[in-house]
């Protein structure tokens, strides 16, 4: 029983420092671009891709001395709300709050953000002057990833203590 103890303490060890450091690498990356992207432009609205959920995120191309870089506007996430069979989809609050806020019908919609952020639309663009390919358009977006392997890491410590108390 001890030994079985052990083994299982030391995983969970092995796990919770696992998932420590890639929440702290993954943290530094994101606080990287933000802190690296400190000039801004203006770019234009060229395309749309596709992210899921039926909606085209707006694709943004944009110059640095005579060289052409694309961007692309991220959100966090989506939060869809059901419309009506025949209600036309549409952008629910803020275009540019970090989670996208929808109200589309299940089946058939067309992308709101194409109606709300048309081709041809000017958009800031902030980006790194020493390599442009790095950048973020209208405003920075916090990835949630680093936090959802810091809170597994936190889970991890709770197991452990809970088998080193009931084993």
């Amino acid at each position: 029983m001890v030994v079985l103890k052990f083994w299982l303490s030391l995983g969970l060890f092995v796990l919770v420092l696992i998932f420590v450091l890639v929440a702290f690498l993954l943290k530094k990356r994101n606080n990287k671009k933000l802190v690296n992207c400190t000039s801004k432009t203006s770019g234009t609205v060229y395309g749309y891709e596709a992210r899921g959920n039926g909606l085209f995120y707006p694709l943004v191309e944009f110059e640095v001395d005579g060289t052409s870089y694309k961007g692309k506007l991220v959100y966090r996430g989506i939060m869809v709300k059901a419309a009506t069979f025949y209600g036309e989809a549409e952008v629910i609050g803020d275009k540019f709050a970090p989670t996208l806020r929808v109200k589309r019908n299940p089946r058939i919609s067309f992308n709101p953000l194409e109606k709300e952020i048309p081709r041809g639309s000017v958009l800031d663009v902030y980006y790194n002057p020493e390599n442009p390919e790095e950048n973020y358009v209208q405003r920075f977006v916090k990835s949630i990833v680093s936090q959802i392997f810091f809170y597994g890491a936190i889970y991890f410590i709770i197991m452990e203590i809970f088998l080193y108390l009931v084993l």
